[in-house]
């Protein structure tokens, strides 16, 4: 983490946050400079390549942000070479923006023929709605340039203007502040979807206020650098477009990137996390209070005999039973009026109320534990599906959830009941392996929540079918998913009708097996209990199933495919793999076949135990089937980019196993 020169410190202790978008954007046209544009150069006419990728439909010849915060703005602009008729959809440009935080200005485009000539953007620009949450709009302002063709040169830029001033948000917190406090202004994402020629970042910062730097995935000799006047300045050159790979870490933390803050008060970042759970306390500790309410909720809740273990159980439950507002769907502005919901200002209100907001649940878990005289708090984490915590980046906003810390003897516990649908003892996958910090009254210190387990998260399938004298498949499959597995389908169809979660189901099943396989569900158990497993059972039909000859039907009874098998074919990758849990498959297939059929030959038994996991797969031959059992373990989640080619052995490896077949051959 670098520092610029500091120039002041002010008091103040709670993080504000500004939030920005990176999108695609530049602007310099080149001819003689014409009304601001810079001129092209005859290097940027003769490429007609990415040199890493010869396929590429268009390239950015230039970008350039700039970030003024003495005026509160920052500048966008791009150049792109259109090599393609695919690279045409480069000319169809979306701004995106929230409403609410800043607007967008200034948006100048042009189109530059091969001959030179440039037509200057006069068409309409419009307003699209890109998604709504609760009183937050999230927009993009659209617009297309005319003409554009292989061989054309296209610009554009733009400005975002804040509506609040960062000098004087920085002054009204700092009358409140005390400690450790950062506000975060400019950052810079590098890589593009597209190759960059050349890339211009730069910062003009307040005065007066000390600015600081954390940079991740830039080569340590392509560094921002504070310039004579104060500003920062990083040039790059030859930046790769993006890619996006199958299973990869959250995109924010592959991307290479800098991102800047101001800081009051001390720097060290334990100091900062500190200051920053001081003051998330004072406003929690309001919250759950001590109450009479909850003491006595929690007196009928556990019984004075009961077991830790059936105590947190039995607390638990009662804080699930809280109706939790934001898991449900959507509502309009009319509906919302209408049912005209009241805040919480407590974990009373959230009891008297009935319902509960944001992380309300498990804030009242937290005081119920607290009152059954267990030592608890909450814990605020960054979730991984979003980005893995930096503590050397000074922006609270990195916490982006909450889980509820109980410590029973020398053990830790970790509870998330606000998630619907997650059992005890579970925490959401996101939240698992997560990052952050306990905040308590008196201390705040760096957790980092329990790493999840192969045997949390395991998808059975037992399946009876029926070879016909078609070589077709038949016959019934029931599927059993736990732990995670079934939270995550419970989470993803929680606003799907009946219908729709049939459908969901269905769709999946038919998704693990050959193509034209036809999948009906039967029944499905136990939808809404999140204490029991996911049961489900099929009806399945596989047409024209195995390798026929004349006399031999050759049948892989590894029916249901993995998913991951079939995605790591590529011998090279860029980014780490990255499972969102450890996790584990079950398979046990019994194959019935007819009387004019018997086993020639079955494959032999396979056992394979790695770093990465294990694989077993094993067969008996009953009169008339044959009996296949298969166990695939993944018992990691995160393999660097190094690990990667003995991963792939290893599941290449599983799959040859899958794909051995049952030789059956006409009887004499």
């Amino acid at each position: 983490m670098k520092s610029a020169q500091p120039r002041s410190q002010v008091a103040c202790d709670v993080l504000l946050a500004v939030l920005f978008f990176a999108p695609p954007v530049h602007a310099k046209s080149q001819q003689p400079e014409v009304a601001g544009w810079q001129p092209i150069s005859k290097e940027e006419w003769a490429l007609n390549d990415d040199p890493t990728n010869p396929s590429a439909s268009a390239l950015i010849l230039y970008r350039e942000v700039t970030t003024d915060d003495m005026k509160s703005v920052e500048t966008h602009s791009y150049r792109i070479k259109i090599l393609t008729d695919e690279g045409k959809k480069y000319a169809d440009v979306q701004i995106p923006y929230l409403e609410k935080e800043y607007r967008i200005e200034g948006i100048r485009a042009r189109t530059v023929e091969p001959d030179g000539t440039a037509v200057e953007f006069s068409g309409e620009v419009f307003d699209k709605l890109v998604a709504k949450a609760k009183k937050v709009q999230f927009q993009a302002k659209t617009f297309t340039l005319a003409g554009v063709r292989p061989g054309c040169i296209i610009e554009y830029s733009y400005q975002t203007r804040w509506h609040e001033n960062l000098s004087d948000a920085l002054k009204s917190s700092g009358q409140y502040m005390s400690d450790a406090y950062a506000i975060l202004t400019a950052r810079w994402m590098i890589p593009e979807d597209l190759f960059t020629r050349r890339a211009r970042f730069s910062l003009r910062p307040l005065l007066n206020y000390r600015l600081m730097w954390d940079t991740m995935g830039l080569p340590k000799d392509t560094q921002p650098h504070q310039q004579g006047d104060g500003s920062v300045l990083l040039e790059l050159t030859n930046v790769p477009a993006f890619t996006e790979e199958p299973f990869m870490p959250p995109e924010r933390m592959v991307k290479s990137r800098a991102d800047f803050f101001y800081v009051i008060g001390d720097a060290d970042p334990s100091i900062f996390w500190r200051s920053q759970g001081k003051q998330t306390a004072l406003f929690f500790e309001k919250f759950i209070g001590p109450s009479k309410n909850i003491q006595r909720v929690a007196n009928e809740t556990v019984a004075a005999g009961d077991s830790p273990e059936t105590k947190l159980r039995k607390l638990y439950a009662r804080a699930q039973q809280v109706r939790f507002v934001n898991s449900e769907p959507a509502k309009t502005e009319k509906e919302e009026k209408r049912e005209n919901l009241k805040d919480n200002n407590d974990a009373e209100d959230v009891l008297k109320h009935g319902y509960a907001f944001a992380n309300e649940i498990d804030l009242l878990f937290v005081a119920l534990a607290r009152a059954a005289g267990f030592e608890s708090a909450p814990v605020l984490v960054a979730a991984r599906d979003r980005a893995f915590f930096r503590k050397n980046l000074l922006d609270r906003t990195q916490l982006s959830a909450m889980v509820a810390w109980v410590k029973v003897g020398a053990k830790d516990y970790y509870f998330d009941p606000a998630t619907r649908f997650c059992p005890y003892n579970l925490l959401p996958w996101n939240e698992t392996a997560a990052g952050g910090i306990r905040v308590e009254k008196d201390s705040t210190s760096f957790v980092e929540t329990p790493n999840p387990r192969s045997e949390d998260a395991i998808i059975e399938r037992k399946a009876s079918l029926q070879l016909d004298g078609e070589g077709g498949l038949q016959g019934k499959v029931h599927v059993r998913f736990t732990g995670h597995e079934a939270l995550a389908r419970r989470l993803e169809n929680r606003e799907r009708d009946e219908a729709g979660r049939r459908k969901a189901l269905e769709d999946e099943v038919k998704g693990w097996l050959p193509s034209g396989s036809t999948v009906t569900l039967d029944s499905v158990c136990k939808w809404d209990d999140a204490a029991e497993p996911l049961d489900a059972d099929f009806t399945l039909r596989i047409a024209n199933y195995g390798a026929a000859t004349h006399r031999r039907l050759l049948l892989p009874l590894a029916v249901f495919e993995s998913a991951s098998l079939h995605t790591f074919q590529n011998s090279r990758r860029v980014h780490p793999v990255y499972f969102p849990y450890p996790y584990e498959e079950l398979d046990e297939v019994t194959l019935l076949f007819p009387a004019d059929r018997e086993v020639e030959a079955l494959p032999a038994p396979r056992s394979e135990t790695t770093l990465f996991g294990s694989y077993k797969a094993s067969y008996e031959n009953p009169v008339g089937s044959v009996k296949f059992q298969r166990q695939m373990v993944m018992n990691g989640m995160f393999f660097e980019v190094e690990d990667y080619p003995k991963l792939r052995v290893f599941l290449d490896n599983v799959r040859a196993g899958d794909e051995e077949p049952v030789v059956l051959q006409k009887s004499r």
